[in-house]
């Protein structure tokens, strides 16, 4: 097997040896270009976040809950089909029989501050669901990120978002439940982002103690794309951040009675969400992609927005970069 550069990709080159592509190199291939689908990626999230954790000589493992809902309906088959890969890095898949289940046993998850396991470091958490269970959920999630995340867990949501209702019985956009619990949000623009954010999404759950949501809509999961897959995780800056003179630390608080509860509260808003912007800040999370000295237009965008941003801008004949014709870019 060789590896080969083009174009700044890594590429394992199989045809020399004759062996042609096959379909386990979705979850079998160390690093270099793969076709996945949106929900393939996912698992491959799975896979290369423990992947980095054992580089990093973290004892972890990673447990995937939930229940299944269009656009992450097959996932749970998904899940069931990669169990040799899942199985080889302590990844443990257990569907629950509803979204509000789930989210409560990821909260015993985080757990192991208070009650230490000899052989794990931590155990990342991931649930999945759509817009009609995050409702259902709700109470679970929001006492979960108030809880928080052990020193070396964390817990990652994957929300399917059906706007236009087509499997759902209610059009659905997730952001204001998601604030509504103080949880964090990242919008994967296409299936590359799927793995890099979902990669980033548990790095600032660890770091931040805030679980934290991906929006995943129905046209990138039931997609497919070439993506670029890592051998050992993505680069992550963890940031230097001083809360009133004193270095961020963390705290997992799984103790919900009164005083108690509203210094939890507190710590919340002004301190982990304090962390999750400057996680934002050092990973260039949101960035100004078109800049120009003469820009008169700014436009800001997200996601799957973002991608049909750009899109119009060609059809409106603007190929030439935003910024030459005087529009600033946000993503």
């Amino acid at each position: 097997m060789m590896l080969a550069k083009h174009k700044g990709w890594i590429y394992v080159d199989r045809v020399q040896q004759g062996t042609g592509p096959s379909l386990e190199d979705r979850y079998a291939l160390d690093e270099g270009r793969q076709f996945l689908t949106g929900n393939q990626a996912l698992i491959r999230v799975l896979i290369e976040q423990m992947r980095a954790d054992r580089t990093a000589g973290l004892r972890t493992r990673a447990f995937v809950t939930g229940y299944p809902g269009s656009p992450l309906g097959s996932i749970d088959l998904a899940l069931q089909q990669a169990k040799k890969h899942l199985d080889a890095y302590g990844i443990t898949h257990l569907p629950a029989q509803n979204e509000e289940f789930a989210a409560s046993s990821l909260m015993g998850t985080q757990m192991l501050d208070e009650h230490p396991h000899p052989d794990v470091d931590g155990v990342v958490g991931y649930w999945y669901g759509k817009g009609p269970g995050l409702d259902r959920a709700g109470d679970a999630l929001k006492h979960g990120n108030f809880a928080g995340t052990s020193q070396h867990g964390a817990v990652v949501l994957l929300s399917g978002e059906d706007h236009e209702a087509k499997s759902s019985t209610v059009p659905y956009q997730q952001e204001f439940a998601f604030e509504h619990h103080g949880i964090p949000v990242l919008y994967p623009a296409n299936i590359q982002e799927f793995l890099d954010m979902g990669l980033h999404a548990a790095a600032l759950s660890r770091f931040s103690g805030c679980w934290v949501a991906l929006k995943l809509v129905g046209a990138l999961c039931d997609g497919g794309e070439v993506v670029r897959v890592h051998r050992n995780g993505i680069p992550v800056e963890t940031p230097e951040l001083q809360i009133s003179g004193n270095p961020f630390s963390k705290v997992a608080n799984h103790r919900f009675f009164p005083v108690v509860n509203v210094e939890t509260e507190r710590k919340l808003y002004e301190e982990r969400h304090a962390a999750v912007l400057a996680y934002g800040r050092a990973n260039a999370l949101n960035k100004i992609v078109a800049i120009g000295p003469h820009d008169r237009i700014g436009i800001l965008s997200a996601g799957k927005s973002w991608a049909d941003t750009l899109q119009a801008l060609e059809d409106l004949g603007i190929k030439e970069g935003p910024s030459a014709a005087g529009i600033r870019l946000g993503k």
